[in-house]
């Protein structure tokens, strides 16, 4: 039983040596910032665990509301310091409600958006890659409400867009392998069409509108592969 222990000891005093000589080097993660990386991109809420689609784009919403639209995001490395992020919203959606009497209300409601980053990485401190860049981001909204009382179907359509341009200033940090978390300001406008509502030929506009000034993304989240 001793020579076991013994044996086995010195076994693991040999695999804890060669482990330290393996990674004798070894000084943390380095930023995946070069041709060809590639990571899915996601918003990350701390101490919760929560993963969100990326942010992509605001459409406007009759008569004067809006909608922040969100979807998959991809991020590719053209060049060692140049990336392009992608974002993608498309979703559609219906409801039904029957009542007794056989009346109906029909809503279904259509989204599309699009954003395209483009962003410079200076040099690396340690495990963290600050860059600049620009942003685009467009997005459209749709929905109808077809509403059937004593067999008559009354329809109202409407349809928003929105348009946003801006510079970017973020982080990416690699706290480990294949992983990073970061966070960006942009610094830009966003400008939103006349959002509509149309019931049988008659076509109501609301009001277009447009800002400007700096906006936070939330944390995000990279998963490299």
């Amino acid at each position: 039983m001793n020579k076991m222990i013994a044996v086995f000891s010195l076994f693991l005093i040999g695999a804890t040596i060669t482990l330290a000589q393996v990674n004798a080097n070894y000084d943390g993660p380095k930023p995946e910032v070069r041709e060809g990386s590639k990571s899915f991109v996601f918003r990350y809420t701390p101490f919760q665990s929560n993963f969100e689609p990326a942010y992509v784009s605001t459409a406007s919403i009759y008569p004067n509301s809006k909608i922040n639209l969100y979807g998959a995001g991809f991020r590719y490395f053209l060049t060692n310091q140049i990336a392009v992020g992608l974002g993608l919203n498309f979703g559609t959606s219906s409801t039904t409600q029957e009542y007794a009497n056989g009346d109906k209300d029909e809503l279904s409601v259509t989204t599309f958006g699009l954003s395209v980053d483009g962003n410079y990485h200076l040099k690396a401190l340690y495990s963290v890659s600050p860059y600049f860049g620009v942003n685009l981001n467009f997005g459209t909204y749709s929905s109808t409400f077809e509403q059937t009382v004593n067999i008559v179907t009354d329809k109202t359509e409407y349809s928003g867009t929105g348009f946003g341009a801006g510079i970017n200033f973020g982080f990416d940090w690699y706290f480990t392998e294949g992983l990073s978390l970061g966070g960006k300001y942009t610094l830009g406008f966003q400008s939103f069409g006349k959002p509509e509502q149309k019931q049988g030929n008659v076509t109501v506009e609301g009001a277009s509108s447009s800002t400007f000034g700096t906006g936070a993304a939330s944390v995000i989240l990279n998963v490299h592969f």
